[in-house]
């Protein structure tokens, strides 16, 4: 099972848990199912109205331990 995020037009959306195996699978069946799906994400995967498929660089290693930076 995989889990992905939707979000709508309407600021709507929520978390799929299904046996639906690829993002584009996922996106044509999101966009069926529900109106005005505008992006849709697995991991660092996703697909948005405006930019197609792409996906999300990795974040940079922290320098100085696990404190988030300005805390």
């Amino acid at each position: 099972m995989k889990s992905y995020i939707f979000a709508t037009d309407n600021e709507r959306g929520g978390v799929i848990l299904c046996d639906i195996e690829t993002l584009e699978e996922a996106v044509d069946y999101l966009r069926n199912r529900f109106d005005g799906v505008i992006r849709v994400e697995q991991g660092r995967r996703y697909w948005a109205m405006q930019e197609g498929y792409g996906e999300l660089e990795p974040l940079p290693p922290r320098i100085g331990g696990s404190e988030p930076a300005g805390a």
